[in-house]
């Protein structure tokens, strides 16, 4: 479980999250949506894992998706709240399973810029996998770096900002998605200022 001190530093910048993002020049949200459009129809359930202030999760409901949401951070979650994007919020740290929602519930799942706060994903996606329906996409974001692929480790930790970041090796990512029965869909490659990240798409 992530500690409360780790949940109480997301609180922290909760109020200033947006204009964070903008500020980086960040487009992961939209780069998410965009590999998802193909597969998404309005009326469909999706699930926003750490859906934060709601950024992501705004584009799926003006799509007119029907958006839940969960995340650790109650400040987090008033942001979202606010901005009357989601029709359902539970406050709960994803890396406690299972999950509060019954099997196959979900049309679709997104997580956008939380895989890089949780080392180890195989429990993620094999619970990923429960809550969604058979056919449904799961689309995700995952931090790596260019020089990953010459290191056999799963993945790359370092320090930031008081957090714990973790750099996730793609042939990692690619194993977990195997292993959690999940077939791979899209892959697009970007970089936010220098870091370099992975939009996935997969299919249950």
């Amino acid at each position: 479980m992530i500690e409360r001190s780790t949940a109480a530093l997301h609180d922290a910048y909760a109020a200033e999250y947006d204009d964070q993002v903008r500020a980086y020049g960040s487009y992961l949200v939209e780069a998410l949506f965009g590999l998802c459009y193909e597969s998404i129809r309005p009326g469909q359930a999706l699930l926003d894992l750490g859906i934060g202030s709601g950024l992501s999760a705004a584009l799926f409901a003006r799509a007119g998706l029907r958006v839940h949401g969960v995340d650790f951070s109650p400040a987090m979650l008033d942001v979202c709240r606010a901005k009357g994007v989601a029709e359902e919020l539970r406050q709960h740290d994803l890396r406690q399973l299972p999950w509060p929602y019954p099997d196959r519930t979900f049309d679709h799942l997104v997580c956008c810029g939380v895989f890089h706060f949780i080392p180890e994903l195989k429990g993620i996606f094999e619970e990923a996998s429960r809550v969604l329906r058979d056919g449904g996409l799961f689309a995700f974001t995952t931090k790596s770096s260019l020089r990953l692929g010459a290191l056999q480790e799963k993945y790359e930790q370092h320090p930031s900002d008081g957090l714990d970041v973790f750099a996730h090796t793609p042939e990692y990512v690619g194993s977990v998605i195997e292993q959690s029965h999940f077939e791979r869909s899209k892959v697009l490659r970007c970089f936010v200022v220098e870091d370099l990240f992975y939009v996935w798409t997969v299919q249950k």
